[in-house]
């Protein structure tokens, strides 16, 4: 409840009359926005503490009107308490009884005794500020689309640090927080979103590719410019090497690095020229690949005559060694 004395409405009147005297005649009325979260540095709130002037309020007539005590704020340091628009309209008119103004409230008034606020606009800035060049260093075609952040904070002690923390971010909501510490204790965290729109040329499948089936450019892919939203992981990037799908890729079907695999320089089934190199002992055989093998990589082989498979290195098209 606002707390009001009598002994006040005397200075209220007088200030009227000084401005209404100084308020030029026919004009409009000078117009108040009211805030929706404000600090009181004293045991009195002070009306440039919870309003500011817009339009063309003359710079001398606000310097007065502000420095109006309006009601007592919370008797606790740190303490807040909500006002409804009808309380706080009630509290104005009170004091303000004859100055040549009018108001624009928000539904409710958050007030807390000493401290300071920040708005959401200033909360803002400083996520733009600090995203800004994470989201940069994602590629040339990625920008910060947006951040949500609370409506705003307050903060207990002047010297309070509030910083911007968040870890790797992706295209599409990133979560991020705002951190509230003193002398580096963290005081509390109060989650924020960011979105983070990217695009880039990727691969898509132009038709269904089967398992093991070789993904050719312009056959069965081509580069096209997508959206990244929504898109988890590593994005495959062909180069110049030949490759195969792991699994079934879906028509239109970005394609990713987890989907394709090094295209096999050998395919089970295939007969190959197994070579042993030993410290002393040369052999040569041929043999059977019973896997897939690509260039350095592991292969399993079977000899024929004993059916006996060892593990070997794919050399070339056609060699394995065993060591």
């Amino acid at each position: 409840m606002l707390r009001c004395r009598s002994r006040l409405v005397p200075v209220a009147v007088a200030l009227g009359l000084l401005l209404a005297a100084a308020w030029p005649a026919r004009a409009a009325l000078w117009r108040l926005a009211v805030k929706e979260a404000a600090c009181a540095a004293g045991p009195r709130v002070l009306l440039s503490e919870i309003a500011s002037p817009q339009g063309d309020m003359p710079r001398e007539a606000w310097a007065t009107l502000g420095a109006t005590p309006l009601w007592y704020s919370p008797e606790t340091v740190g303490r807040q308490v909500v006002l409804p628009a009808e309380k706080v309209l009630q509290g104005l008119r009170y004091y303000l009884r004859d100055a040549p103004v009018e108001f624009a409230l928000p539904n409710q008034t958050t007030l807390m005794r000493g401290g300071r606020v920040l708005s959401g606009e200033e909360l803002r800035t400083m996520a733009v500020e600090a995203l800004t060049p994470k989201v940069e260093a994602l590629g040339a075609e990625a920008r910060l689309a947006g951040v949500n952040v609370p409506e705003h904070l307050f903060v207990e002690d002047r010297a309070t640090d509030v910083t911007v923390e968040f870890g790797d971010l992706t295209p599409g909501r990133s979560a991020f927080r705002f951190v509230v510490a003193e002398n580096g204790k963290v005081l509390r965290k109060i989650m924020a979103e960011a979105t983070i729109e990217q695009w880039s040329r990727v691969p898509v499948a132009t038709r269904p590719i089967n398992t093991k089936e070789q993904a050719v450019p312009q056959v069965s892919f081509v580069m096209e410019r997508r959206s990244l939203v929504g898109i988890k992981g590593r994005v495959f990037e062909p180069g110049d090497g030949k490759w195969r799908a792991r699994h079934g890729i879906s028509q239109g079907q970005i394609i990713m690095a987890d989907d394709v695999e090094p295209m096999p320089l050998i395919l089970r089934g295939e007969q190959v020229r197994v070579l042993y190199e030993g410290r002393a002992l040369r052999l040569s055989l041929l043999a059977e690949a019973t896997s897939d093998g690509a260039a350095g990589g592991k292969i399993t082989v079977k000899n024929p005559a004993s059916n006996r498979e060892v593990v070997g290195v794919v050399r070339d098209r056609n060699t394995v060694t065993v060591r």
